[in-house]
């Protein structure tokens, strides 16, 4: 008399065991031993990175520099310098203002009123003058303008 559960019988199907090679676990290991590396590695270009100085700090140590050299190339390259933080800030359009609109920019990217109104004039339209007066207060102006950039 046959079961009543034809399948009651069977035994589960098993395979047999898979024979791994010896290559098989190497490139494993080697796979992963290169990825560990390429981990470790990014870690510490991260860590280890330089910081690069913020826009003020750059900007104040090119002024402090700049204190050093003659009147006129002073003027000229604090007049550089402002170019380079309007673009910095602002971007390529507003850096290439001339004249009144860029007295205005100055000031408002500087938050001052420096450049349309008073002594800053001379870094917009004044550069090419014949006699640049050498004036204090308006290098401590401009360090003061500069020390606000950013915040």
């Amino acid at each position: 008399m046959p079961p009543a559960d034809e399948l009651a019988n069977l035994r589960g199907i098993r395979l047999p065991p898979m024979e791994t090679g010896f290559w098989a676990d190497i490139g494993f290991a080697v796979a992963l031993g290169l990825a560990a590396a390429l981990v470790a590695a990014l870690l510490l270009r991260l860590v280890l990175r330089p910081r690069k100085p913020s826009l003020r700090a750059e900007a104040l140590t090119e002024l402090a520099a700049a204190k050093s050299l003659p009147v006129p190339e002073r003027r000229a390259a604090q007049a550089a310098l402002l170019r380079r933080i309007v673009r910095t800030v602002e971007g390529d359009d507003a850096a290439r203002a001339t004249g009144p609109a860029w007295a205005a920019t100055l000031d408002r990217t500087l938050g001052v009123d420096l450049f349309e109104r008073r002594s800053g004039r001379v870094l917009v339209d004044g550069l090419y003058a014949r006699e640049l007066s050498d004036d204090p207060a308006l290098d401590r102006e401009l360090d003061a303008a500069v020390a606000k950039v950013g915040r």
